[in-house]
């Protein structure tokens, strides 16, 4: 069996400098990086901290276990047009097509929260074309938080200044920073948090993933158009159609997720034969990458798509 080297703070970090290029496709341009050796994992990022470097950001355990990942910004992010796929369906043809302009019959593909109806669209459409599907607290359900985020919440996290000031918090008051994010997308009790908090900060792995996702973030101006056109079309979600997926598929879920409940998950297991449920016990919506059993987490996660990519 393959052995299993866990990410490191400096592999986060690098994510920054990580470059992309453009990828014509018969629907229009594209932006996507390219990083990694190995077989291909098909990145698809959530929202508000999008864009290709997301993706990266999120792929870091696979590209650091012999796999290769391909992060396409989504329609609105960085540089890719919002014209090239405003609604979800239209997202998940774009994936398609990228694969065409790629010469890729199949991949796997790795979905996250917003990231997660475009990418079990793009297997539910396209069954021939995923050879296995690994969902993280993605959204499948009626989505409301957007419609729900308070003025304030509108003022750090849907405003350039906001997002530049909570990078700036990030760098030099990382407790505070770690704090306020839990607070928003967990429902940890006070003592839990606190001791989340408390985890995170000293642990230089997860503060990294932190800090570069909020440096992410913190380029609002290059996702806005994404970003708000996410937050419409979650909204207009009843329950997405997943019937057609027949790909082998892992559900990874916190169950002390506040942004994307449980529930998302537990319904696109039911609909899905077959599929795999991995719940993170008190794991947030952050919880695959800075719950206290997050290395075990994607551990097991590469492990699981080493085993069914025939790796």
């Amino acid at each position: 069996m393959d052995s299993f080297l866990p990410v490191t703070a400096q592999d986060y970090k690098s994510v920054l400098d990580c470059k992309s290029k453009i990828i014509k496709t018969r629907l229009g341009d594209v932006e996507c990086a390219i990083y990694g050796e190995g077989p291909a994992i098909l990145a698809v990022h959530g929202g508000g901290a999008g864009g290709f470097l997301s993706g990266l950001a999120m792929s870091e355990c696979f590209i650091k276990n012999g796999f290769q990942i391909i992060a396409p910004s989504r329609p609105g992010y960085f540089r890719t047009s919002l014209e090239r796929g405003v609604t979800l369906e239209q997202q998940a043809d774009l994936l398609i097509a990228l694969l065409d302009a790629l010469k890729i019959d199949s991949i796997a593909v790795l979905g996250a929260s917003a990231g997660g109806p475009p990418s079990y669209l793009m297997a539910h459409y396209y069954p021939k074309r995923v050879s296995a599907l690994i969902e993280i607290d993605s959204c499948s359900l009626h989505y409301t938080k957007g419609q729900e985020i308070t003025k304030l919440q509108q003022k750090i996290f849907l405003s350039q200044p906001g997002l530049w000031l909570t990078n700036f918090f990030a760098k030099y008051f990382p407790t505070a920073t770690v704090k306020s994010f839990l607070k928003a997308e967990s429902t940890l009790g006070k003592h839990e948090l606190k001791q989340r908090v408390k985890n995170i900060v000293k642990d230089p792995v997860k503060l990294a993933f932190i800090q570069t996702f909020t440096k992410i973030m913190s380029q609002y101006s290059l996702q806005k158009e994404g970003t708000l056109n996410d937050l419409d079309r979650l909204f207009e979600i009843d329950k997405l159609t997943l019937d057609k997926i027949i790909c082998p598929t892992l559900i990874i879920h916190g169950d002390a997720d506040f942004d994307v409940p449980l529930s998302n998950a537990e319904y696109a297991h039911k609909s899905i034969k077959g599929s795999e449920l991995k719940i993170i016990s008190k794991g947030s919506h952050l919880g695959f990458w800075v719950s206290d059993d997050a290395e075990n987490v994607q551990k097991e996660s590469v492990e699981w798509l080493r085993d069914h990519i025939g790796k």
